[in-house]
């Protein structure tokens, strides 16, 4: 039947800090945040209860309503969807808050202390569970968000664990502080994407946003792992854009020419999340202009230029208000 919905609608889950949800997306109209169980500590998931609340979204988008979380996403596909409502494809984890930066716009600021000794649940054995009811799809896609993923004392077996069963990507959020010898293996295996967000080109500024001096590790990493990857593609340098901050065209082309000087061949664009969320539907048009010439200037370096979530929804929602 043909309807409106998204692959982490039909297939997804996102595990949070003290919570799991249907995806990790944020920058829709509605609000996400999807949460199917709250104050979750890591117990046995109750696999019924998660596809019986994505079967709820379903029927409601075939009658032609929408979910209200999901108003105004731009994830959503009218299409023939499978009827297959038992397995998981897609995986987001975020059930840790521990992190080696202090990046000015990260909500743990609030409480860095707290949160880099919060104890998080162990989800190793959710995964085991997975495999063992036939829940999780071989041919699925995980993504590692965080707090920082080289701090995850789980990561190298989780990891593996996924590249055997036979994942054909796992997306990593890294600060590239620390070098991850499973981070290597798989960009060599060809089977991990690896994204570094250095929100800056210069040391000045990386120290602002991040809050630690590690600009020379994290751009001396990030060669290494690029002279690792099967991929071209596989490891990106990502730039959160911050109002008042970082929106510099200096920056900018100081971060386009570092990533090319250090074999990377792929970018990603973002806007900083407080921000956007405030004015979702009123973006000043010289901050649009900002990643119209970030994105000029990329391509003008061959290099592959991607909008990230928050950025993407931006720029659509320009292009709609626009006309174009």
């Amino acid at each position: 039947m043909k309807y409106k919905s998204c692959y982490w609608i039909e297939s997804g889950i996102n595990f949070d800090i003290d919570s799991y949800k249907v995806c990790c997306l944020y920058s829709a109209k509605g609000g996400g945040n999807t949460i199917i169980e709250d104050n979750y500590k890591g117990k046995p998931v109750n696999w019924d209860k998660v596809f019986e609340f994505k079967k709820m979204i379903k029927d409601l988008h075939k009658k032609g309503e929408i979910y209200p979380k999901c108003e105004g996403c731009i994830f959503l596909e009218e299409r023939d969807w499978s009827d297959d409502h038992s397995k998981i494809s897609m995986i987001n984890l975020d059930y840790w808050t521990k992190c080696n930066s202090r990046c000015m716009y990260c909500h743990t600021m609030k409480d860095k202390k707290k949160y880099n000794s919060f104890k998080n649940y162990n989800f190793l054995p959710i995964l085991k569970d997975m495999i063992k009811k036939d829940i999780l799809r071989s041919n699925g896609h995980v993504s590692f968000g965080g707090g920082e993923v080289t701090l995850l004392k789980e990561f190298d077996k989780l990891l593996n664990i996924f590249m055997d069963f036979g994942f054909p990507l796992t997306r990593i959020h890294s600060s590239s502080i620390l070098y991850s010898k499973a981070i290597e293996s798989g960009l060599t295996r060809g089977c991990v994407d690896l994204i570094v967000s250095v929100d800056s080109g210069s040391k000045e500024m990386h120290r602002k946003v991040k809050g630690v001096d590690s600009y020379d590790k994290v751009w001396n990493n990030l060669k290494k792992y690029a002279s690792k990857q099967k991929s071209p593609f596989a490891v990106k340098s990502k730039y959160i854009l911050i109002p008042g901050v970082n929106d510099s065209k200096e920056e900018i082309d100081i971060w386009l020419k570092k990533s090319k000087e250090n074999g990377i061949n792929s970018v990603l664009h973002e806007i900083e999340s407080k921000w956007f969320y405030a004015r979702r539907e009123n973006v000043p048009d010289e901050i649009i202009e900002y990643f119209k010439y970030a994105k000029e200037k990329a391509e003008s370096l061959g290099l592959k230029y991607e909008l990230y979530e928050r950025a993407e929804h931006m720029m659509t929602y320009y292009k709609e208000k626009e006309g174009v």
